[in-house]
């Protein structure tokens, strides 16, 4: 996945969403004034705009004089709209229909990305890694009859009600990475699914990904020619928050999968962006994988939030 591309790719469908919408609204206008009569009201309502512009910017405006004038402006719209009705126009026709009015389809309001990219860019960087945002889980969505153990199921409870509030808080939180440790079954992916559809629906632009996903962006990397590396790595460190699921069950390539998996962190580190991690593999284990450079990174109680999750594998749990 390659974030540049999708970058370009959005760029070039939101410049044509917008001249298409502009050349349309020229047509509709062109339509309009091949009507001379039509031509000829919007000629004098222009006239008479001005007109009353110019009265009332004087120090004592002719009230008579305003009263006829917006009383012929009046007028004139109605009959103005009279003749666009006839032509199966309306006064909307005659501007462009945006996809989006709040950015008028550039993708920018104030020098900020609008919502609405936000919103597709979410969708490219989901779809490039075969996903959609309906596989997305809610915080709402936990299904208490899995749990046998109700001591497992309020630890469980309590800690979907910080991550939560994790989601809730951000992008106002001091602690970016969160490092969720845990056997096979015990919710890992369930609360990153959870955190990732809360943050998407907040118009966030997050990344999502298998750990296996994240090897495989480390090989190319890694065997790839210099004018072509930047992007494999791109959509790991420059996503605004990005979420591994399942580290340490992809392999271990000598020089690649602890190398790179550093630079991203400490790259992700000094930009300070969130970095979500599940894993099933302990915290001694954690360290012994990928160094304890990384486990200390990741664990530094002054930037990040540590848990291990205990209890049954819910995935084998049969509900009646």
């Amino acid at each position: 996945m390659d974030l540049l591309e999708i970058d370009k790719k959005l760029q070039n469908e939101y410049a044509n969403s917008r001249i298409n919408a502009e050349n349309q609204a020229l047509i509709n206008k062109n339509k309009a004034n091949a009507n001379p009569v039509y031509k000829k009201l919007d000629e004098l309502e222009r006239d008479l705009v001005f007109l009353i512009g110019k009265e009332e910017a004087k120090e004592k405006p002719n009230k008579k004089t305003l009263l006829e004038c917006n009383s012929e402006l009046k007028t004139i719209k109605s009959n103005k709209l009279k003749i666009l009705n006839s032509l199966g126009l309306s006064e909307a026709d005659l501007k462009p229909k945006y996809s989006c009015e709040k950015c008028k389809d550039t993708g920018l309001v104030g020098g900020y990305v609008c919502d609405c990219y936000k919103k597709r860019r979410n969708a490219e960087i989901i779809k490039s890694y075969g996903l959609s945002e309906n596989d997305f889980v809610s915080f709402d969505d936990i299904n208490e009859s899995l749990f046998k153990n109700p001591e497992q199921l309020e630890s469980f409870k309590k800690l979907k009600n910080l991550m939560q509030k994790w989601c809730n808080t951000y992008p106002n939180t001091k602690k970016f990475n969160i490092l969720l440790l845990g056997e096979v079954g015990v919710g890992k992916t369930f609360l990153l699914k959870c955190m990732a559809k809360s943050l998407l629906e907040k118009g966030f632009l997050v990344s999502f990904l298998s750990a296996f996903e994240m090897n495989n962006l480390f090989l190319n990397y890694h065997t790839s020619p210099n004018n072509q590396k930047q992007q494999y790595l791109s959509p790991l460190i420059d996503s605004e928050i990005l979420f591994i699921d399942d580290l340490g069950t992809e392999p271990m390539l000598k020089n690649v999968t602890e190398n790179y998996l550093t630079l991203v962190l400490s790259e992700r580190e000094r930009l300070k962006k969130p970095t979500i991690i599940s894993s099933n593999i302990d915290s001694f284990k954690f360290a012994g994988r990928y160094g304890e450079r990384n486990f200390s990174r990741l664990t530094n109680k002054q930037t990040g939030i540590t848990f291990s999750i205990v209890g049954d594998d819910l995935r084998t749990t049969v509900t009646k």
